[in-house]
């Protein structure tokens, strides 16, 4: 059960994201059910699906995420600077 206050990961565009829910907005809400305030943005909001949100309720959790999110990084950097050598 999601609740309001929860750590949750998500992937979105193949970026792997932080956020805390700090709202519930009910049944009937197909998408974005969930709001929650992005981890390391200037207060960015974002709707939210439970179906694609992965509830973090530890710190061992939170840290491999964070471990996801930087290998996705690094690979994407890794392939582009495939890119940009090809002539």
């Amino acid at each position: 059960m999601i609740k309001i206050g929860d750590m949750v990961g998500f992937e979105f565009k193949g970026d792997y994201h932080l956020a805390i829910v700090i709202d519930d907005l009910g049944q009937g809400y197909p998408y974005g059910r969930y709001t929650g305030l992005l981890i390391g943005s200037d207060g960015d909001y974002v709707p939210l699906n439970e179906e694609e949100i992965r509830v973090l309720e530890t710190e061992q959790q939170v840290d491999q995420w964070e471990r996801q999110k930087k290998v996705a990084e690094l690979m994407k950097r890794g392939k582009n600077d495939l890119r940009n050598t090809r002539h």
